[in-house]
């Protein structure tokens, strides 16, 4: 304790730590890489600054990120309890590590994803629609490929019910569209097409458009919402300003080519929304873990309209990496395209696989 007491610094001296120097490092720390010390090894060394060495020497023992437990040297192999972030500490350590990733170029921006989709059917059970995709976007041109992996029950129970439904190879969903049962993957369909406004931010952009985003948070907020009328970016329906933020920033953090700095200021932006909750620690549809973050009443329904079901629209972050892993659609109350859902389904996914700069011509 009097080696911890020589080496606090001088500027804390004199009184209890102010909260938002605590918050500062604190959330430095988390988005330091982490070791689990094991008994006879070497104690964990943070090599930060801390608002005081007792505080790390305490952080050291006491934290854990994620579902990582940290162990005192010496002391029984027991997990302490993991340390839940809040909404605003996760956004905030992935805007730190973000801002450390070196800044790329190349001629095609590319980016590697799958997604899945569930739909009830009229034959009683629910299908699962798996897809890939890829993108190559140049300055003025992009060339996309994709291909359906699978169409067939979504589980055991609803591969049962479509057997006993004599396994027809045609289904009917949304009422009336016809799909076929596919359990294998087809070939891809390539396509091309020449565009300068090829990317969506409540609005069509261009590559130029994303260059020129500023890099300050209230700034971003500021440009984004130029284009916010109040309601959803995709109908008439009322939309709070956070949610449309929420909505529109989406693309930006999981699949854009923005710069380092300006998916920073992305991510404090997001921090800055007071209605952003964490839901804790989750594995994306590829396996990897993150952090799932969700805003509240995405969805908004003109008055009067009980037809269509609610969503919760939801973010997987990788804070350690500065990077979202994934997009997903929650069932909060079903009805229209997710009636038959029972609440908590996650009715639709969308997972980026891979996204970096290339020189290669697709």
């Amino acid at each position: 304790m009097e080696e911890l007491r020589a080496a606090r610094p001088a500027h804390l001296t004199g009184g209890p730590v102010d909260p938002r120097t605590r918050q500062a490092e604190l959330v430095h720390a988390f988005a330091q890489p982490t070791q689990v010390p094991r008994r006879g090894r070497k104690a964990l060394t943070w090599g930060l600054g801390l608002a005081s060495a007792a505080a790390a020497a305490v952080t050291a023992v006491a934290l854990a990120v994620g579902s990582a437990p940290v162990v005192s040297p010496g002391a029984p192999d027991v997990a302490a309890e993991p340390v839940t972030l809040s909404a605003r500490e996760v956004l905030l350590v992935a805007a730190t590590s973000a801002e450390r990733r070196p800044a790329e170029a190349g001629d095609y921006w590319h980016v590697s994803s799958r997604s899945r989709g569930l739909h009830p059917v009229n034959e009683g059970f629910v299908i699962s629609i798996e897809q890939e995709s890829e993108s190559w976007v140049g300055a003025e041109e992009q060339w996309g490929s994709s291909r359906t992996l699978a169409v067939k029950p979504a589980t055991d129970a609803d591969r049962a019910a479509w057997e006993k439904a004599g396994s027809p190879r045609e289904l009917t969903f949304a009422g009336r569209k016809r799909i076929p049962i596919k359990e294998s993957a087809e070939q891809p369909h390539i396509r091309h097409a020449r565009a300068q406004e090829i990317f969506w931010l409540g609005r069509n952009v261009t590559m130029s458009d994303l260059r020129s985003l500023p890099a300050d948070p209230a700034a971003l907020k500021a440009d984004l919402l130029r284009f916010y009328e109040g309601k959803d970016t995709e109908s008439d329906a009322p939309m709070a300003e956070d949610a449309w933020l929420f909505r529109v920033t989406e693309g930006l953090i999981t699949d854009m080519p923005v710069s380092p700095e300006v998916l920073a200021a992305a991510f404090r932006m997001l921090a800055d929304l007071p209605s952003v909750t964490s839901l804790g620690r989750v594995t994306d549809a590829a396996g990897r873990p993150g952090t799932a973050i969700a805003i509240a009443d995405i969805s908004q329904r003109k008055p009067g309209d009980t037809a269509k079901g609610v969503l919760q629209v939801r973010l997987i972050i990788d804070e350690k990496a500065g990077r979202a892993l994934a997009r997903e659609s929650v069932v909060v109350k079903p009805g229209g395209l997710q009636a038959g859902l029972e609440p908590g389904t996650v009715w639709s996914t969308h997972t980026i696989l891979e996204t970096g700069w290339t020189d290669e011509h697709p």
